[in-house]
């Protein structure tokens, strides 16, 4: 709990130091949980922008088109069936990627029994192989703990 107030008393402050104009009391506090994937994610992505550090989360999902009618040049209606598309990131890609003082570093993100599948497995040593950094976060105290050491 005291990695997460860092990081609202971190981000309160950032605001302030943006919007120098506004009423502090008109400026809302940051809202931060490491209980949900999504959570955690959020957290680290603005945790490496605070201390200036490149970070951005990688989406993996693909995206389902929808169901559309047309009409043919005779004027009879069609039923077009939507359309998965896959998405074009390659399998076991960390959810962040972030550069840290000229170093590339991978962060998977699992919440509770969440484990890494093979091809993330396979994903960490290639990018250990290649001299950058790949960290498993299971909350974000731990992943505190993880970027002081590796600063």
């Amino acid at each position: 709990m005291k990695a997460l107030k860092t990081l609202k008393d971190l981000d309160y402050q950032d605001k302030l130091s943006k919007y120098p104009t506004v009423p502090p009391r008109a400026i809302a506090a940051g809202n931060f949980t490491d209980k949900t994937a999504n959570g955690l994610t959020n957290c680290i992505v603005r945790w490496m922008e605070l201390h200036g550090h490149y970070a951005t989360r990688i989406t993996s999902m693909g995206r389902q088109l929808p169901t559309t009618k047309v009409v043919d040049v005779i004027g009879r209606m069609h039923t077009m069936p939507g359309a998965w598309i896959p998405g074009t990131t390659k399998r076991g890609t960390a959810d962040i990627h972030a550069v840290v003082n000229g170093r590339h570093v991978s962060i998977e993100v699992k919440i509770g029994l969440d484990r890494m599948s093979e091809a993330q497995h396979q994903t960490k040593k290639e990018i250990e192989s290649s001299g950058g950094c790949f960290f498993v976060a299971k909350s974000f105290a731990g992943f505190v703990d993880f970027y002081k050491a590796l600063i």
